[in-house]
């Protein structure tokens, strides 16, 4: 029986149903993508927004219990609603066996929907493949097992269960330091008065990971294009510097979230959301 699933942005799993000569094939691409992800023996870390995870030589974990809709699995498929790709944005399949979950982040790039997809069809004759279809790729993103959620890469974990509660803070000598990361414009004094938790949890992530880097290196309209995109009140100053909103922790919050990639478009509606949240995005 397949153990093949869909996990929906509001944490529910549905079923994928699966015809049975392709079960075995299914459960090898998850089987043999944790292998890669987490080969036996390998140094385990715990996660706390410091520790990096170093491919081949470590791998980061975070204690975690997964949503109430797990307990459903193996024995209760039946009380599951099955996966419709026509109506459903899953955020991550996965796989389920011998008490692991096997977890794959899911996102448009799965997708072949709305495009001219070409099939051979007789001999060496191509074409239009009519019906809509996902990508299942090779590898697998996160492990659940035992009670941990193991990960090599915080940023693509993050999106499928939110980790941030488990990034320790900012400290202000730390905020200090993000103020000296190339590429942005910052009133480092004016975070540390108005910055909460979140915004001391995510600049140590941004701290610690590249995005801000990757972000600026992208070509000046793209950059405006994606600011604006995804409703984020930030400028690129004449330095080519992205200067971010410190009078305002909303504001400030919400460029964090955008470098730290929490906000992001559903795969069908092209809706704006929160990342690992039950709630649109009004921006």
């Amino acid at each position: 029986m397949s153990q093949f699933y869909a996990l929906m942005h509001d944490n529910t799993v549905k079923y994928i149903s699966l015809r049975e000569e392709i079960i075995a094939d299914i459960r090898n691409l998850f089987i043999n993508g944790g292998a890669v992800l987490k080969p036996e023996g390998i140094e385990e870390d715990e996660f706390d927004g410091n520790i990096v995870s170093r491919n081949g030589e470590n791998i980061t974990y975070v204690n975690y219990n997964l949503p109430e809709d797990f307990a459903r699995i193996p024995d209760n498929q039946a009380d599951m609603s099955e996966y419709n790709i026509n109506e459903d944005t899953p955020k991550s399949i996965f796989y389920y066996d011998d008490g692991k979950f096997y977890f794959q982040a899911f996102n448009k790039k799965n997708m072949l929907q709305r495009k001219m997809i070409l099939q051979i069809e007789f001999g060496n004759v191509f074409a239009r493949m009519n019906n809509n279809a996902f990508i299942v790729e090779d590898k697998v993103h996160a492990i659940f097992e035992n009670g941990r959620l193991y990960f090599q890469s915080y940023t693509i974990a993050n999106q499928i269960f939110s980790l941030i509660d488990f990034v320790t803070e900012a400290t202000n000598t730390e905020i200090e330091s993000f103020g000296d990361i190339e590429g942005i414009n910052v009133n480092t004094e004016n975070i540390k008065h108005i910055a909460n938790i979140k915004t001391r949890r995510l600049i140590k992530l941004l701290s610690n990971i590249d995005n801000i880097e990757t972000f600026m290196r992208k070509a000046s309209r793209t950059r405006a294009n994606l600011l604006r995109k995804y409703g984020v009140n930030a400028q690129i100053n004449e330095n080519n510097e992205l200067v971010l909103p410190t009078n305002n922790v909303v504001e400030l919050n919400r460029t964090l979230e955008f470098l730290n990639e929490d906000i992001f478009r559903g795969v069908i509606t092209d809706r704006l959301y929160r990342s690992n949240s039950k709630k649109k995005d009004n921006h």
